[in-house]
């Protein structure tokens, strides 16, 4: 069956120095799955700015050979924040939050500790530099209720903890997914809507992903890849679930996900395009809070050569990797549907490199997507 798809992959056009690179991923997309286990991957590669391409490799579910396309849903873990962080960058620009004030929600407060909570700003929330505990959640299994925000933020988290200060405010980058979750609450209560309504409205559909969602609906999973778990198990469509939606809860395509990196390189912005955010945001996002020196407000930031900004994203039968450059508008976007998906996200994101930003910047690093 390789074979067969492989003989069929198209040559290059001579006229199009893009093709040749669509044709490298593609075929390198089916062999390392093949070879590693994954599988299926969807890719999307961006030029100038511009989507140049999206395509599907291997199987989004491999009993029933079901091919994965640009358009099959994947969930993408911590990415979810990356997304998320723009629908509070909104309320920002609306003056609805302040980014520099106290944090401060009615439904749920931190538990008192020896650090002054009045630290904790929304921008030291959406760049880790807030002192709380939790680094990310392994979600929950359908069937299941799941539990309230409020209780995730207390300690329900299926074994991941609770949310609490352990450092002061600003002393100190470490990663916190519960901070993205009181974020969540925050959202809720300054919107006065749901978190997946009010993402779904302001930002998911004005940038045109219309095949993606907060949470999942029978239309998402209909055509979700099945995930796969270690040694190549496959796991229930449609989980893990997550209250904790800002931090690890967003299904999407590769196709939708390229219009939001696209969205992501505000100096490529043409007349016509979907407008969410103001460009002057969406670049504050992208630059390093101290004490940090690698994340901003929701994107992972790699300052050498031609910055790479993005996110990467793990959760159980899922990886994924989002980054683009916002100097020269490429980008890449790689979805998988199994626990060990950076054996293959790391050999493409290598030859990305080497095609489109070899002698701009150094080697990228694939770098394991830990973050939940």
């Amino acid at each position: 069956m390789l074979t067969t798809l492989l003989l069929a992959l198209p040559c290059p056009a001579q006229d199009d120095p893009y093709a040749a690179l669509r044709d490298e991923l593609e075929r390198l997309g089916w062999e390392q799955c093949e070879r590693t286990g994954v599988p299926g991957v969807a890719i999307a590669v961006l030029r100038e700015g511009e989507i140049a391409f999206t395509l599907g490799c291997g199987w989004a579910d491999v009993e029933g050979e079901v091919p994965v396309t640009p358009e099959t849903v994947f969930n993408i873990g911590s990415i979810s924040k990356c997304v998320g962080a723009w629908g509070l960058l909104k309320l920002v620009e609306e003056g609805k939050l302040d980014l520099d004030a106290p944090v401060v929600t009615k439904r749920w407060r931190l538990p008192e500790s020896e650090f002054d909570a009045s630290g904790v700003t929304l921008r030291r929330l959406l760049s880790h530099t807030a002192g709380l505990t939790l680094h990310g959640y392994p979600g929950f299994w359908p069937p299941v209720e799941l539990p309230t925000l409020e209780r995730s933020l207390s300690g329900d988290t299926n074994g991941a903890g609770d949310v609490r200060l352990e450092a002061a405010p600003g002393s100190r980058w470490k990663y916190s997914g519960g901070g993205y979750t009181w974020a969540q609450l925050l959202l809720e209560e300054t919107s006065g809507r749901s978190f997946a309504e009010y993402m779904q409205s302001e930002v998911l559909v004005p940038l045109g992903m219309t095949s993606s969602a907060y949470g999942w609906d029978e239309p998402l999973l209909a055509r979700s890849a099945t995930p796969y778990g270690d040694g190549g198990k496959p796991l229930p469509r449609g989980g893990p679930l997550f209250p904790e939606l800002a931090a690890a809860g967003l299904q999407t395509t590769v196709a939708d996900l390229a219009r939001f990196a696209r969205a992501s390189l505000p100096r490529f912005r043409e007349e016509g395009d979907p407008v969410v955010l103001k460009p002057e945001t969406i670049e504050l996002m992208q630059v390093a809070v101290p004490p940090g020196d690698g994340y901003g407000l929701g994107y992972q930031i790699e300052p050498r050569g031609v910055r790479l900004v993005g996110h990467g994203g793990a959760n159980d039968g899922w990886i994924a990797y989002l980054r683009v450059a916002p100097e020269t508008g490429d980008g890449l976007v790689l979805l998988t549907n199994a626990s060990h998906g950076n054996a293959v996200v790391a050999p493409l994101a290598q030859a990305w490199e080497k095609r489109v930003l070899e002698g701009r910047t150094g080697p990228v690093r694939a770098e394991p997507a830990r973050s939940r």
